[in-house]
This record gives C-alpha cells, structure tokens and sequence, in this order.
C-alpha cells in the first residue's frame, strides 16, 4: 500500500502522522502501523513508529 496521511488519536489529542501498513491480530482485531509526531511549538518534536489499534487512524481529510 503507498504511506497516506492520518490522524493518530490518543485521547482527546491528536497528531499528524503517516500510515504504512494494517495487520490483523489473532484476536481478528485490526491494527495500524503509523509514524507520528508529538511536540512541536516550545517543546521538543518526538517521531514514533509503532503498531496502533486501527480505531485510532482516522484520514487526514476527516
């Protein structure tokens, strides 16, 4: 799949990421693999990659 622009949600916060890639757990549960930044403004900027529940992911555009 190419990279696509999202929404990684964490609580109330939201921060611009990138999606990569979608896996399917054992559980049947979907998850996400995204990179995502947090920070920004005077604090420092913090890139994280890592697997996320999909309800998580939201499209850029929403």
């Amino acid at each position: 799949m190419s990279p696509r622009h999202v929404w990684v949600k964490f609580g109330s916060l939201a921060s611009p990421g990138v999606l990569i890639g979608w896996r399917r757990g054992r559980d049947g549960q979907w998850s996400a693999l995204v990179v995502y930044a947090t920070g920004g403004g005077n604090v420092d900027v913090t890139i994280t990659s890592q697997w996320v529940p999909a309800a998580h992911v939201r499209p850029a555009g929403d």
